[in-house]
């Protein structure tokens, strides 16, 4: 071959590989070849309810009054914290929630808390995350409805921060993935920047990302569409909105207007929604508002919560 034709032939070379190199480059945070296997919905296509089956009048334990609430209600996903086991929030308490949600169309979902907030007072695995995460996929195997679990406050405080490294929450989601590679591990944070995504990208079956201002939605949507291209499509990001007053707002609970407005900037820029101590309690106005976005319900997402977000635009 000659040096002309030869030229002509390295250029030709060069311009029909250079698509497939760039692909190469961009590597796992291609968004495309992420979600083929992401489920970027699993929190379902309405809002979850973030609750406890306490009857907050008198204290008592009312698991199947709570759950056919529920049912009535048109929920089709709870979430129930595991504390210690001297509160109604025990892992014995959560496994009857199993059992009584199990022929539900309900998902469950588990939240454990991280060191700062009483997790060596958690049983029986105390501060041993990936024993808590193997156990719960074992769990995942027997009830069908038990999606998946989070850890509360990832890097909300220093000792929470320094436990869960990028190795250690990689462990907790190996271990999962070794026993149900459809059960999820889906973690509470409230930033969520490159340098974050990058740290749990690959650990993660997504995010819940919690709205702390009860007074106002102004900077929600800014938060969560800065959120999808600091993830570029490795894992979903789930809202979070609070439903009542806290240790850091004690003025009160949301207003139903903050409230709903709250749920509509989350459902249409977050993959899915999740309510915090929401009242089961007929009487609760904001309970009102949530069964608006609940199938069937009088809000522009009913039963489209995260479906028509940013999710698959980036």
């Amino acid at each position: 071959m000659n040096r002309a034709l030869s030229g002509i032939f390295s250029v030709i070379l060069c311009l029909f590989l250079a698509p497939s190199l760039g692909a190469q480059e961009r590597g796992p945070a291609n968004a495309t070849q992420t979600q083929k296997t992401l489920d970027l919905h699993a929190m379902g296509s309405s809002p979850c309810a973030w609750w406890l089956p306490v009857d907050r009048a008198n204290g008592s334990f009312d698991l199947h009054g709570k759950v056919n609430e529920l049912r009535s209600d048109g929920f089709q996903c709870e979430v129930f914290v595991i504390e210690n086991s001297e509160s109604a929030n025990s892992y014995e308490n959560f496994q009857k929630v199993l059992e009584a949600t199990k022929n539900t169309n309900i998902v469950t979902w588990a939240v454990i808390v991280p060191p700062a907030e009483g997790g060596a007072k958690t049983l029986p695995y105390r501060l041993d995350y990936v024993a808590w995460s193997r156990a719960f996929a074992k769990l995942s195997l027997k009830y069908k409805n038990f999606r998946g679990f989070n850890i509360d406050d990832l890097f909300a405080a220093e000792i929470n921060e320094k436990t869960f490294t990028r190795d250690y929450t990689c462990k907790i989601y190996a271990a999962k993935k070794e026993v149900n590679p459809r059960f999820l591990f889906v973690p509470t944070i409230y930033d969520l920047d490159r340098t974050i995504a990058d740290r749990l990208a690959g650990c993660v079956d997504g995010v819940m990302l919690w709205w702390v201002n009860l007074e106002s939605t102004a900077g929600l949507q800014s938060i969560l569409e800065d959120s999808r291209y600091a993830v570029d499509g490795r894992f979903p990001v789930y809202g979070g909105v609070y439903a009542r007053w806290t240790s850091w707002h004690k003025q009160g609970n949301p207003s139903p207007a903050i409230f709903k407005r709250s749920l509509e900037d989350t459902c249409k820029y977050s993959d899915g929604a999740v309510i915090w101590q929401l009242s089961l309690d007929p009487a609760d106005p904001l309970l009102a508002v949530a069964k608006t976005f609940l199938p069937g319900g009088s809000s522009i997402y009913a039963g489209k919560c995260g479906t028509g977000s940013l999710a698959g635009k980036y």
